[in-house]
């Protein structure tokens, strides 16, 4: 038997994972039971053969045991406690490279390394024999209108507060807000960066000690921020504001039945990425999508329904389709308005 045979590298890379979470924790370690469930289960579907190597009771002449993990303790463990490399594919580096130059890189990478990288990837791969274009790499813009400028200072502001998310810690925002009104020096407790490619915005979604609620600022909108002291208890802090997130959420979805066409179901990937959806295919070329929202995000939601026209339709729950019935009469009324006539 081969054990990672080319056409079935899903299992090259599980083993790889697995055997690199069991060194960085313990606890991560299955038990013989547990780990076939995972490679025989439909999410790691693969042959006999290859989950008796691995659980080491291959009894076969033709087959071996693979010899990787050893039973300790009813779990398997590795057998040599080093990490397996990751090993990236032509593709993989191909993507990468053309990634690297994309100016949000700058966010999460120094630009020394991200120059580093590039050079590696540049010197590595063979571009006559793999000539992958940048054009190939499929980045949509859902709106023109909508473009996030990558400047130093964003970047120094949004390496500010992935610090303090990081390392538990308070900030003190200057922001201004879409109505006009300035906050000077609050202090927040900062939950997590949030992107929208709707929009192509990044959001702190935090907990300011005076307002006592959660709320959301645009990153595009803060003017200044600043790493402050430790926060007090902080598992407790994420635990409270979760559950402050989960009283705001509207129980009932939002499920809206997709025509796959005219790009319907691209679009509706777009316009709700910054809300916990669920999908499933209805068959038939029709998808369902079901969209968990907040109380003061439904005027948006209703707008981004109407927004995509006749290929969605809005199965439940019944005072959003009032709603969206009573919306399209009003704009069809207005359109078929008679102007007024001047004598």
């Amino acid at each position: 038997m081969e054990l990672f045979n080319k056409y079935k590298n899903k299992n090259f890379m599980y083993l790889t994972n697995y055997i690199n979470s069991c060194i960085s924790y313990e606890d991560y370690a299955l038990t013989p039971d547990e780990l076939e469930r995972q490679l025989a289960g439909t999410s790691q579907s693969t042959f006999e053969e290859f989950i008796q190597a691995v659980l080491n009771r291959s009894d076969s002449k033709t087959n071996y045991n693979a010899s990787l993990l050893y039973a300790d303790h009813e779990k398997m463990r590795p057998l040599r406690m080093v990490h397996v490399p990751v090993r990236a594919t032509i593709a993989e580096k191909a993507w990468l490279y053309y990634v690297l130059q994309n100016s949000k890189a700058d966010l999460f990478l120094h630009s020394g390394l991200k120059e580093r990288l590039l050079a590696s990837l540049s010197n590595d791969m063979n571009f006559a024999e793999y000539p992958l274009q940048p054009d190939y790499i499929d980045i949509r813009e859902f709106s023109k209108d909508n473009h996030l400028d990558i400047t130093l200072d964003l970047i120094k502001r949004f390496k500010t507060i992935v610090e303090a998310i990081k390392q538990h810690r308070q900030l003190t925002v200057t922001n201004n807000s879409y109505s006009g009104q300035i906050y000077s020096d609050q202090i927040v407790y900062p939950y997590k960066l949030e992107y929208s490619s709707q929009f192509d915005s990044f959001s702190l979604s935090c907990y300011p000690l005076d307002a006592k609620r959660p709320v959301k600022m645009n990153l595009n909108n803060i003017v200044s921020v600043s790493v402050g002291d430790f926060i007090v208890d902080y598992e407790n802090f994420v635990k409270e504001f979760e559950k402050l997130l989960s009283d705001t959420k509207v129980k009932q979805p939002i499920q809206i039945e997709i025509i796959n066409q005219n790009e319907a179901y691209d679009r509706c990937t777009y316009l709700f990425s910054s809300y916990d959806t669920y999908c499933y295919d209805k068959g038939n070329d029709k998808l369902i999508m079901n969209i968990y929202y907040y109380r003061f995000q439904k005027e948006e939601m209703i707008r981004n329904i109407l927004f995509l026209g006749p290929y969605v339709k809005v199965i439940s729950p019944t005072n959003i389709m009032d709603e969206i019935v009573t919306a399209i009469k009003a704009a069809y009324r207005q359109y078929t308005a008679q102007p007024e006539t001047r004598e």
